[in-house]
């Protein structure tokens, strides 16, 4: 699969472990009515996973939620949320497989008001119904706000750029 990344925020996860953690905005190649289909992707360094936004309002929500976090420690916080139905072959036949996701931007009021981004997936079992379990987590707990301005800022100018 190929996809652009226009939004990348990366840090060190764990001092003690090799590798970054990430939440990226890509999108794909245009599709055949001219829309691009947008991605979220949250990574460990031993793991990832991608979720697709409604759109590419979905995804300016994200980029304005980013560009509104205070420069200056006060209370902000801001919830997406995304989810993905994908079919999925079971032993007991065809199923359809349900992940979602949400998505903070903001300033913990527990931690001296610091910027943050906290990404946690979970996964609806097909064959159980309303049985759900936890998926990925990752949580940047001191984000460095100008950096993540300036990649909103680089989201937005590609919204504008590809419609």
């Amino acid at each position: 699969m190929y996809f652009e990344q226009v939004f990348t925020y990366a840090w060190q996860h764990n001092q003690a472990e090799k590798g970054m953690s990430v939440l990226s905005v890509a999108y794909e190649p245009e599709e055949g009515d001219g829309s691009r289909r947008w991605l979220l992707l949250a990574g460990l360094p031993i793991f990832s996973e991608q979720l697709a936004f409604d759109d590419a309002a979905h995804v300016r929500e994200f980029a304005r939620a980013v560009l509104d976090l205070p420069t200056v420690p006060s209370f902000y916080e801001r919830e997406l949320h995304l989810s993905e139905t994908s079919a999925r072959t079971l032993p007991s036949g065809a199923a359809e497989e349900e992940r979602f996701a949400t998505l903070w931007v903001g300033r913990d009021p527990d931690e001296e008001l610091r910027a943050y981004f906290a990404y946690q997936s979970y996964y609806a079992f097909p064959a159980i119904p309303g049985m759900t379990s936890l998926g990925l987590e990752v949580i940047c707990d001191d984000v460095d706000v100008d950096r993540a301005h300036a990649e909103a800022r680089a989201l937005l100018a590609a919204l504008d750029e590809g419609g």
